[in-house]
C-alpha cells in the first residue's frame, strides 16, 4: 500500500503534502513573518497554498475541501474578504472555519486543504 502514497518533502515532523488514491492533502499552513494583521496572514497563507498546489501540478479549481482555523472568530469577516477574492467562483470547495488556540499567539490563521489529482 505505501508504494501508492506519494509524500512531498517537508520537515522531520511532517510532509508538505501527501497524495493518495486521487486526493492530495496539504499540511496546515500558517503565515510567514507573522504580521499582526489577519488580512496579511490570510493572503500569505493562500499564496503558500497556491504554491503547494502548483508543485503538485494543480490549480485552485482542483480544491475539494478547505479547513480554516482562526485564533479569534472576530477575524472571520476580514479573513473572508481576502478568501472570497482568492477562491475561484464556480469551483468553491467545501469549507469549514472554526476558532481555536493555534501554535503561537502570533498565528492568527491556519489553513489545510485537499484537492483532486488530475
Amino acid at each position: 500500500m505505501s508504494s501508492s502514497i506519494k509524500r512531498y518533502p517537508g520537515t522531520a515532523r511532517m510532509s508538505n503534502m501527501v497524495a493518495y488514491q486521487g486526493v492530495l492533502l496539504t499540511k496546515g499552513i500558517t503565515a510567514r513573518g507573522m504580521p499582526r494583521d489577519i488580512a496579511a496572514q490570510t493572503a500569505d497563507v493562500l499564496r503558500q497554498l497556491d504554491s503547494l498546489l502548483a508543485e503538485a501540478g494543480l490549480g485552485k479549481e482542483a480544491l475539494l475541501q478547505v479547513m480554516i482555523w482562526l485564533a479569534d472568530s472576530r477575524d472571520f469577516d476580514a479573513m473572508n474578504a481576502v478568501y472570497d477574492q482568492w477562491v475561484p467562483q464556480g469551483h468553491q470547495p467545501v469549507r469549514a472555519c472554526v476558532e481555536g488556540a493555534l501554535a503561537s499567539p502570533d498565528v492568527l490563521i491556519e489553513i489545510q486543504a485537499s484537492a483532486a489529482l488530475a
